[in-house]
């Protein structure tokens, strides 16, 4: 007698994609219903919650702390996009180049700083910018006759400076490589073409650097928004305990983060969750449209 086999063709399909399935019920949808669940409440107590409808909504309006998080993660947002387009894309360029010398050793290293631990680079950022006169950054300042500062606690901009610095550190090799890659798909022929025509260097990249890297740009535009309204490891190590003094350095989740675990305020934090969601999934709306991602070919 035959014994009949467990995976067959046909059940072979759902039993793969069985694990990926209840990960995501137990660890991804379970908790996101939890927190649109928990955010119409108020804790009371240690396990008591009462039903509070949009109060919690309501309290996003008048928090000032909200209002200084916001500003902290859309500066930071919008400094870590500029810097590290700007540099990673100066840096895919030359790593580009077949005359940049010991380029593929440069191609190793400049990803390093993404295998780091992100506790080991805030305590070396930590230092870095701490506000005594013997710090690498404030020594260098002294040197060209500036005063120093007190980075991490002086005022918001320079925690979103800092912020900018520690996080385009980790994250630059990354966007270098996506650029890289980019480049490596626009022919040579073009760029020899434009050069026979006259064309410099600056409208050789402008017309075929741009539009040939335009897809990725996008990408890489978008994924540094997500990091940056999202960015939580940075700001937690660079202000231990997360205290932050005038909160300067007080990002949204951090925030959150805060609200939940320092004062237990479960409802309010799970509000803050949920606008936070809302507010990226718009984001990947925009990015969906604006790649015409599942648009069939042919249709407007």
């Amino acid at each position: 007698m035959k014994r009949k086999k467990f995976i067959t063709q046909k059940t072979a399909p759902y039993i793969f994609c069985a694990p990926f399935i209840c990960s995501f019920f137990v660890f991804l949808l379970y908790p996101m219903l939890n927190m649109i669940y928990t955010s119409f409440f108020k804790l009371e107590g240690v396990s008591k919650y009462t039903f509070s409808g949009l109060d919690n909504y309501r309290r996003l309006i008048t928090d000032t702390h909200i209002n200084a998080a916001v500003f902290t993660s859309l500066g930071f947002t919008v400094g870590i996009i500029i810097v590290n387009i700007v540099l990673a894309l100066l840096l895919a360029v030359l790593l580009n180049n077949k005359l940049t010398p010991l380029k593929n050793i440069f191609r190793s290293a400049i990803y390093i700083p993404a295998l780091t631990s992100i506790v080991v680079a805030g305590i070396f950022f930590r230092l870095f910018f701490a506000g005594n006169s013997g710090t690498p950054l404030n020594a260098l300042m002294q040197l060209i006759g500036l005063e120093p500062k007190e980075w991490l606690y002086d005022t918001k901009v320079t925690g979103i400076v800092t912020l900018v610095f520690t996080s385009t550190w980790r994250w630059l090799g990354t966007n270098v490589l996506y650029f890289l890659s980019a480049l490596q798909t626009i022919s040579p022929e073009l760029y020899d073409a434009a050069h026979v025509d006259g064309a410099s260097a600056w409208q050789r990249f402008r017309h075929i650097t741009v539009p040939g890297i335009k897809p990725i740009l996008i990408f890489v535009v978008t994924i540094l928004t997500y990091g940056g309204l999202r960015m939580f490891g940075e700001s937690y190590v660079l202000w231990p305990n997360s205290k932050t003094p005038g909160d300067i350095g007080l990002t949204i989740v951090l925030y959150i983060y805060r609200t939940a675990f320092g004062h237990f305020d479960m409802g309010y934090a799970s509000a803050m969750s949920v606008v936070l969601f809302v507010c990226l999934m718009a984001l990947n709306f925009v990015y969906i449209k604006t790649m015409g991602i599942g648009k069939k070919e042919g249709t407007k």
